[in-house]
């Protein structure tokens, strides 16, 4: 144990366990809360209804202290962002009254339209750790509205915000404010939101000062250390628990979004040593010429920290509190070659990042299939269908976009049927209620429900996307970031695979248009309606083996047919009563074994 707080120079102390245990909630509520106000206080649907945003207190060297139960991304990421910042300014160029704006893919944002607040808090006239939040921004100036799938570069994709001094020592930087607001589309909706992070990261310094006042500069820190120390102990302690041993899988991504016929690897090589893990990512595709890459600090780090609480300390299997921080980082290791599509060179643009952290966290979860069973599902969804739904408001003289972020499924789990209709893994946005996408913009949600694709067989079995179909009121564009539209969700242990998405214009009309996963600026006109069908997840488990009440209880559901569960599970039913007939099921499936 260091006997020095490191970054502060003030000696550790010992934490009694009941104060260490009081002060552990507390870094967890101060995260919280900051994450409270920003909903609250914010105007734009992707914040305050999605969630898509990142709070917590990280320290002086860029360790992330706590963060709060939001999107796995943004939290994951905002220690990484305060490193980025820490590239440009020294500590002692750093004062009471600065706040930071940042936003660069190559100093830790996990993609550029996540803008990043940072403040600095200062006790007793010492700079001691930073108040972060970050959230995704309706617009940041790509070149077309919300997002960009096909800029070349990072500096097509976005306006880059590197380590700025929005405000310095309270006096707010007006001509760079101004400039900011000058470059984006929704400039009204954008300044609100910024004032609300700005909001959110000073009520974290106001909570973490009332901490440090009741309990001192060293008990505080002292507590911190013991909590990231607590985190690695547990987590070698799962990992220890593991055959040692080299297991992989692998997955596909549709495209680049330009070279539709080329598919790309993903490749995950996962080495248990002991109370150590390897996450090796050699093999997957090259970088591309496309915003389709994932950057290395704050995306791909981001995704395996991720997975690997997820799933070695589950909060459903440990009672007791193992907070997410910086301490997790330490049992693993990643491998990720320059150049691939996880660690892209610079300038690379990685705007449309998702779907290749989801797919590479599916992944990690299935090479461990084999010695994890118990902890580990089928394959998700794995997807993120971003869309960008967009027009311009005359009245306004300025863009209306509205962002959404289309749910998938997990796939089946051991002794559990999976869960339908939710972001899986490293996604956690809430989606928008219709009626509040009906009051805000020129569009009508005509359905919403669950893929009525059936499900993918298993002892337990898969689960399902969704289906949402909305018809623009005036003329717009759509651009989107989407994936697995060829690979479906990988079965696992007998179980079927699950079903890949779709996207349609105007599904129901003489001529409907199949759309791409990636799409730029497609038109649509008045009355035009766009279809999104996410994926369905993989079963887990040889389908004889599922109960066969169960089995009838799926097709009352509507979620499979009396023929297929015939077929897949070798369970009969009798359609004059609904009723499974015991006899000839034991036959047939004795007959499939």
């Amino acid at each position: 144990m260091k006997n020095v707080i490191e970054g502060l120079n003030i000696p550790r102390v010992k934490v009694d366990p009941v104060t260490l245990q009081v002060l552990g909630g507390s870094f967890k509520m101060i995260a919280q809360e900051m994450g409270m106000v920003l909903y609250r206080m914010s105007y734009s649907s992707i914040i305050r209804e999605s969630e898509d945003i990142g709070a917590g207190i990280v320290d002086t060297v860029g360790r992330q202290l706590c963060e709060s139960e939001s999107t796995p991304m943004h939290v994951g990421s905002i220690g990484g962002n305060v490193k980025g910042i820490l590239t440009r300014w020294k500590l002692e160029d750093i004062h009471e009254g600065d706040i930071f704006i940042h936003n660069h893919p190559f100093h830790g944002t996990s993609h550029s339209p996540d803008i990043h607040i940072c403040i600095p808090i200062f006790y007793k006239g010492k700079l001691i750790s930073f108040s972060c939040v970050q959230a995704h921004l309706l617009d940041n100036g790509s070149h077309t509205p919300g997002m960009d799938v096909f800029a070349r570069d990072v500096y097509a994709e976005t306006r880059i915000y590197y380590g700025l001094k929005l405000y310095e020592k309270g006096k707010r930087n007006d001509q760079l404010w101004q400039m900011i607001l000058d470059n984006v589309r929704t400039p009204s909706m954008n300044e609100n939101d910024l004032k609300a992070m700005i909001a959110s990261a000073k009520h974290g310094i106001k909570r973490f000062t009332e901490l440090l006042d009741k309990y001192s500069v060293e008990v505080v820190f002292s507590a911190i250390e013991d909590w990231m120390d607590y985190s690695e102990r547990m987590l070698r302690s799962a990992i220890s628990k593991v055959p040692d041993g080299t297991y992989y899988a692998e997955g596909w991504l549709d495209n680049d979004g330009k070279h539709l016929d080329k598919m790309l690897k993903v490749c995950t090589t996962t080495t248990i040593k002991g109370d150590s893990v390897t996450i090796d990512l050699t093999g997957s595709a090259d970088e591309v010429y496309t915003a389709f890459n994932a950057s290395f600090e704050g995306t791909t780090k981001t995704s395996i920290n991720y997975i690997m609480h997820a799933l070695f300390l589950d909060d459903d299997i440990y009672e007791q509190y193992i907070p997410q921080n910086d301490g997790m980082a330490r049992p693993v290791t990643i491998i990720a070659p320059k150049g691939c599509i996880f660690n892209p060179n610079f300038p690379r643009a990685s705007f449309s990042r998702f779907n290749q952290a989801n797919l590479l966290a599916d992944c990690v979860m299935r090479s461990l299939a084999g010695v994890m069973p118990e902890r580990v599902s089928a394959g998700t969804s794995a997807h993120i269908h971003f869309v960008s739904y967009n027009g311009f408001n005359k009245s306004k003289g300025e863009y209306w976009v509205y962002l959404e972020v289309d749910e998938g499924s997990y796939g089946g789990r051991y002794g559990k049927d999976a869960i339908d209709s939710c972001d899986a893994l490293v996604a956690n946005t809430r989606n928008v209620p219709i009626e509040e996408i009906e009051w805000h913009y020129p569009l009508r949600v005509e359905r919403y429900e669950l893929n009525p694709a059936k499900v993918a067989p298993g002892k337990w079995r898969g689960g399902l996307g969704i289906v949402r179909e909305t018809r623009f009121l005036q003329e717009g564009t759509v651009t989107c970031e989407g994936d697995r539209h060829k690979e479906a969700p990988k079965g696992i242990f007998g179980g079927y695979d699950g079903t890949s998405a779709s996207m349609t214009k105007n599904p129901d009309s003489d001529n409907p248009k199949s759309l791409e996963s990636k799409l730029s600026d497609e038109e649509f006109a008045a009355n035009d309606v766009l279809q999104i069908c996410t994926p369905c997840g993989g079963g887990y488990g040889n389908p004889l083996e599922r109960d066969p009440e169960m089995v009838l209880g799926d097709v009352l559901d509507d979620f499979t047919t009396v023929e297929d569960a015939e077929k897949s599970y070798g369970v009969v039913i009798d359609t004059s009563t609904m009723t499974v007939d015991v006899e000839k099921t034991t036959a047939l499936r004795n007959s499939m074994k």
